[in-house]
């Protein structure tokens, strides 16, 4: 019988400084971080490791709590109202996941062979997601709290641009339901025209304020719609 062999391991202090750029000193946090469930329950592991979801938990609330602080420091005229909104757009899936893809974590992650082939979509997203989660946790307990800010900062300073963020805002029917509700008391309304190239949703707010959005799925067109009314709404009344 052959025996069975893991994958040559990806995650080693030469790895951690290339792509996070961070120096370790116990290279068995980034190991507990950098493993997915998926491989472990496949694999026996030589060295018993923190739990992948302990470290992404920690991970979740440090990020919070270092992007509430920059958003404070940041936007000295904003209501609570527009910090949450902003610190939503900045912790979500898409933001996670765009600097977990630039960062490359993909090339260090050790995932289980039976999500391998699935690892594209809003499942790579997800995963991604939740693995930069613990990386955090990582640094926090390997390198201390100012590493661990310092490097969240770094990743994150172009993300600190509400122009930006609000391009990138996972929910912009949201986003423009509460400004609608904020300001008029009314909501917004989508129409819908089908066509063998798509669907037009065209959302609208009285007569003079409208914007289109095009696609093949009805639901992708209706963001994009959302997203334009929002700048013509903001180019209109300003970011408030």
């Amino acid at each position: 019988m052959l025996k069975k062999t893991l994958p040559k391991d990806p995650i080693t202090k030469t790895s951690l400084r290339k792509i996070l750029g961070v120096t370790p000193q116990t290279l068995a946090w980034y190991r507990a971080a950098l493993t997915h469930p998926s491989y472990r329950n496949e694999n026996r592991l030589r060295e018993k490791l923190e739990d992948f979801d302990r470290l992404e938990f920690l991970g979740d609330s440090i990020l919070n709590e270092i992007v509430c602080q920059k958003l404070f420091e940041t936007f000295p005229e904003a209501d609570e109202g527009m910090l949450s909104k902003l610190r939503s757009i900045l912790v979500s899936q898409r933001i996670l996941s765009r600097v977990a893809k630039t960062l490359k974590l993909q090339k260090i992650l050790r995932l289980g062979k039976s999500l391998r082939h699935q690892f594209r979509g809003p499942l790579q997203t997800k995963i991604l997601t939740d693995v930069l989660e613990a990386v955090f946790a990582a640094i926090h307990f390997d390198l201390g709290s100012d590493k661990v800010e310092h490097f969240i900062l770094k990743h994150f300073r172009i993300y600190f641009d509400p122009k930006l963020l609000f391009r990138l805002d996972p929910n912009p029917k949201s986003t423009l339901q509460e400004m609608t509700l904020k300001r008029w008391q009314k909501l917004p309304e989508y129409a819908h025209a089908y066509s063998a190239k798509g669907v037009k949703t065209t959302v609208s707010l009285g007569r003079s304020r409208k914007a289109i959005g095009w696609d093949k799925i009805k639901r992708e067109s209706e963001l994009k719609a959302a997203r334009g009314l929002i700048r013509l709404l903001r180019k209109e009344f300003g970011k408030n």
